[in-house]
């Protein structure tokens, strides 16, 4: 029978190629074809314990394979989760219990706990919620007005004493450039844009503050007169850099969409003679609603008919009465009572609610309707699964953009090279970028999708199922080699759990690590009854726990363990006369390999 040294070495020289001859063998290929093929219509804690054979396999790949007849025990585990750490599984010293119910983790995930990868699902979940937070969050309201009034108003000033003649105007304009309009004098801002930029010695290049070359470049009377407003300088750069400056994590749908749904409006509201008319189009009435602030799906047709009935005219019409004045405006311009059928003649409907709208969307101040939302959805799982590497989700602009908008991050602002740091680092060091920066959303994208753990698997891995068979091959690995000889089994198993040891309260809190430790530095089985602070301040005196993470010298302390446990637990048996005259010399129970190996061992 060969030693514990040469079994454990035979094998730990190449786990990759054991572990296929595991898989290759018909009860577990077996075993394992019917796992796959059906963990994934397991629905409930219910479906899961009550199919014993997906259970029991389940269970063997954490080690728990003695533990399968305690259904009830589960059950709790399960229910309780791992989200609370005073549940159940996490206040049990087995870890092995935690880790199972977060691979089957059906309190959080509900139906999905089996089928759920964090690309997939995980995103898309958090791209919804990033949709459903957007408009409640601090300032939005604020912001969301500031740039309607603005959009609505900037075309109307030809001139600078028009732009100084309305502080609210002013005060936005000035906002996009770091500017303050209350702390800089008015004489001050009016040389400032009587002097325009052309001549390098105006007053705004030579200011010290470059926000003011900036602000009258965009706002440059001087040169263009009363167009300095139509240009996109004006029209479209200011409100995105105020957007841009508040802090507020908004989604915006695609350009193309916002495209689509304003080439609807052009092409049908010219059909509209009524509010009744409008009201019948859905399309039609979110696109005109939205544009001021408003959510379609969430009034009433009564609603919406009474305020738009009651006009604008009248102080006390119930649009005028609201203190929200979103209404207000949205009537003002769809204002049917008093223009009748040539309401949408105006300029109100033809020219300004399409300009809110596509403004305001590109920069995620209207919340992207269901449609939307299910469009980039659809999208977003119909092609995740395809991409394979960092280089395959920068390439496909739609996909990159709902990742980094489920996570928190502006794709239009966000460094892609920053975010080809963060997704290349991963979250497993600590020292990764992703995991130094400041914003956690960069955590969360490299969590989602984590290239750098998973590589091609990142975006179809499912924690309860390859994984799980992954766990049950290394298992069955592991039980297999325990049936000829225990010590082979606990090196092996060591060997897979040393780079999660933290601390040597980690190894006392398991017996197998502790009986490898004990064994390894020499003391006996006996120590296991000293007070747990003493062993660990023994096991500390004897080892560093940081050779552990270092592959040489963790096989060095293997070699060391699986030497002495041959001498503790020999394999060999004593030799007939015969077998000795042939043999190699040896010491009874110690073979002549595991004689030269610790002949290399320094203790």
């Amino acid at each position: 029978m060969l030693s514990t040294f040469t079994s454990y070495q035979l094998i730990a020289r190449d786990i990759p190629k054991a572990i296929d001859r595991i898989e290759a063998e018909p009860i577990t290929k077996r075993d394992t074809d019917y796992y796959l093929a059906n963990i994934g219509s397991v629905k409930s804690i219910d479906d899961f314990v009550k199919n014993d054979r997906l259970f029991k396999y389940a269970m063997k790949a954490f080690g728990l394979g003695d533990m399968a007849y305690a259904k009830a025990f589960m059950v709790k585990a399960l229910k309780e989760g791992v989200s609370d750490s005073d549940s159940f599984a996490n206040k049990l010293s087995d870890k092995r219990y935690a880790e199972f119910v977060s691979a089957f983790n059906f309190a959080a995930l509900g139906a999905n706990a089996t089928s759920y990868n964090s690309a997939q699902q995980g995103v898309t979940n958090n791209y919804g919620l990033q949709v459903s937070v957007g408009p409640s969050q601090n300032g939005f309201t604020y912001y969301k007005g500031e740039t309607s009034y603005y959009l609505s108003n900037i075309s109307n000033v030809k001139s600078i004493d028009d732009l100084m003649g309305n502080d609210r105007l002013l005060t936005y304009a000035m906002a996009a450039f770091g500017l303050d309009a209350d702390a800089e004098p008015a004489a001050t801002v009016r040389a400032m844009l009587e002097g325009g930029v052309t001549d390098p010695n105006s007053p705004a290049n030579t200011s010290t503050n470059k926000g003011y070359a900036a602000f009258v470049a965009a706002f440059d009377f001087a040169q263009y007169g009363d167009q300095a407003t139509a240009r996109d300088a004006v029209q479209q750069a200011v409100p995105k850099a105020v957007i841009g400056g508040t802090g507020l994590l908004l989604v915006k749908p695609t350009a193309q969409y916002i495209k689509g749904e304003a080439d609807y409006y052009a092409a049908n509201i010219s059909k509209v003679k009524s509010i009744e008319d409008l009201l019948k189009d859905k399309r039609l009435l979110t696109f005109a609603m939205a544009a001021y602030g408003l959510d379609a799906s969430t009034q009433t047709t009564k609603q919406i008919r009474t305020m738009v009935n009651g006009g604008v005219t009248d102080p006390l019409s119930p649009a005028n009465l609201l203190t929200d004045k979103s209404y207000a405006n949205f009537v003002s311009a769809f204002d049917f009572a008093q223009y009748g059928d040539q309401t949408i003649t105006r300029d109100a409907v033809l020219k300004t609610t399409p300009k809110l709208y596509t403004t305001e969307s590109s920069l995620g101040l209207i919340k992207p309707n269901a449609d939307a939302v299910q469009a980039e959805t659809s999208y977003y799982l119909a092609n995740i699964t395809k991409v394979k590497s960092v280089d395959d989700l920068m390439a496909d602009s739609r996909l990159y953009n709902y990742a980094l908008s489920a996570s928190g991050l502006d794709p239009a602002t966000t460094n892609k090279d920053l975010v080809r740091d963060v997704l290349e680092g991963g979250v497993r060091d600590p020292a990764s970028v992703a995991n130094k920066l400041s914003n956690k959303a960069y955590a969360r994208l490299a969590t989602s999708l984590n290239f750098e753990a998973y590589g091609e698997a990142a975006t179809t891995r499912s924690p309860s199922q390859q994984p799980v068979v992954d766990k049950y091959m290394r298992q069955t690995l592991e039980e297999d080699a325990g049936k000829t000889n225990e010590g082979v089994r606990l090196a092996l198993y060591f060997e897979r759990k040393a780079s999660t040891i933290t601390n040597w309260y980690d190894v006392l809190a398991d017996t197998a690590l502790a009986s490898v430790v004990r064994t390894a530095i020499g003391l006996p089985d006996s120590f296991a009854a000293a007070d747990i602070d003493k062993q660990a301040q023994a096991f500390d005196a004897k080892l560093d726990l940081t050779d552990f993470t270092d592959p040489a010298k963790l096989e060095k302390f293997l070699t060391r363990f699986t030497s002495l446990w041959e001498i503790n637990h020999p394999t060999s048996t004593a030799q007939t006369s015969i077998g000795v005259l042939f043999a190699q010399p040896t010491t009874v129970g110690i073979s002549t390999d595991l004689m030269m190996a610790m002949q290399k061992l320094r203790f």
